[in-house]
């Protein structure tokens, strides 16, 4: 709901300046008994609540940002609250000068902004800005979400401090895979070099897998990325594929090499096939996967700031995964690497590139 005041304009003051005293006088009357109306009669309307959205990347990444945004909206469809948004831009800009500087600037607008609750999306808005509040009195109260780390890492939780985990569905993409192979044995996994595939990489060893894992790798330029395809030519029957968004294009070009390039080159110059565990896999050219959803990350972290303002505290709340996990399949990937999916299993994706 938005109230919108107006301010009476010069031009009606001029106007009734004209007027003859008794029709002043009336119209002071009516006044004097709107004020009155106003003041005793009608509900007094306290400020809207504030609520502070601090996103680690920029505002326009699909399949990721969009979709986290769209689920913090949805969750507070009908909540009389005031929304602002940082984007600290960490994916595009990845040195550490930029990181602590986005943070600090993320500081200063929680500073002046001053809400009842802040949502902090993804592990560099809590490296870089949410974990210095840890442990201080509310509010603020404090919710992160698509957090692939161990919360413990960044002071999670706290009296002031609750939200949700993102836990790559791993294990679920790659039974899929083998679903539509079942003769993969050995598999390689590739990620770029980030906070966020660090931490997956260290929860792929925490799991028991129906496949051998040969290797962990996370290339920093698309020389490297060739190199470790060549090093594993005729030693894996897959690729496993995570977050693939910095790596450069040389050590002498720092330009993003888009993740469709990269895995375009699996497809044509080594036809594997390939299984991602995040949320553009299937767009990106991935023959299939199961990724998190990033909207109900958002809409889960949503929820848990429309609890608050309504009197919630975050010890109220368990620390937790969201379990809704997005079927993606390529079918022209499938197509080109000559792969049949059973159309019941097209049928149940959630995303099919045809």
């Amino acid at each position: 709901m938005f109230i919108v005041l107006f301010r009476a304009k010069s031009e009606y003051h001029q106007r009734n300046a004209m007027l003859d005293v008794g029709h002043r006088s009336e119209l002071f009357v009516s006044l004097l008994l709107a004020a009155l109306f106003f003041l005793f009669l009608a509900p007094a309307h306290a400020a809207a609540p504030k609520i502070l959205v601090v996103h680690s990347y920029h505002e326009d990444q699909k399949e990721h940002v969009v979709e986290m945004t769209k689920g913090i909206e949805e969750a507070l469809d009908g909540v009389e609250c005031e929304l602002r948004f940082v984007h600290m831009d960490t994916k595009r800009n990845t040195s550490e000068e930029w990181k602590r500087a986005a943070g600090q600037q993320a500081k200063l607008v929680l500073a002046d902004y001053r809400p009842q609750v802040v949502i902090t999306m993804d592990d560099n808005a809590q490296q870089y800005f949410a974990k210095d509040y840890a442990g201080a009195p509310g509010p603020p109260w404090f919710v992160f979400s698509g957090v692939n780390a161990e919360p413990e890492l960044y002071g999670f939780p706290a009296v002031n401090v609750t939200g949700v985990l993102e836990r790559a569905n791993v294990l679920e993409s790659i039974e899929l895979l083998l679903k539509i192979r079942p003769e993969v044995k050995n598999i390689l996994i590739l990620a770029d070099k980030s906070e966020t595939t660090d931490f997956l990489i260290a929860y792929c060893k925490t799991l028991r897998l129906p496949v051998t894992v040969v290797a962990f790798k996370q290339p920093l330029t698309l020389e490297a990325w060739k190199a470790v395809l060549e090093q594993y030519r005729g030693k894996v029957d897959a690729v496993g594929l995570y977050v693939i968004r910095t790596i450069a294009r040389s050590t002498t070009d720092p330009a993003k090499v888009p993740e469709q390039e990269l895995v375009r080159m699996i497809n044509e110059q080594y036809k594997l096939p390939t299984v991602g565990f995040y949320d553009s896999a299937a767009a990106s050219g991935i023959l299939c996967g199961v990724s998190v959803s990033m909207r109900e990350q958002g809409r889960a972290a949503g929820q848990i700031a429309r609890e608050l303002l309504e009197g919630k505290k975050p010890d109220d709340f368990k620390v937790k995964p969201t379990d809704h996990g997005h079927i993606q399949l390529n079918l022209r990937t499938a197509e080109h690497l000559g792969i049949q999916i059973p159309y019941g299993m097209i049928k149940r994706a959630d995303v099919v590139i045809r």
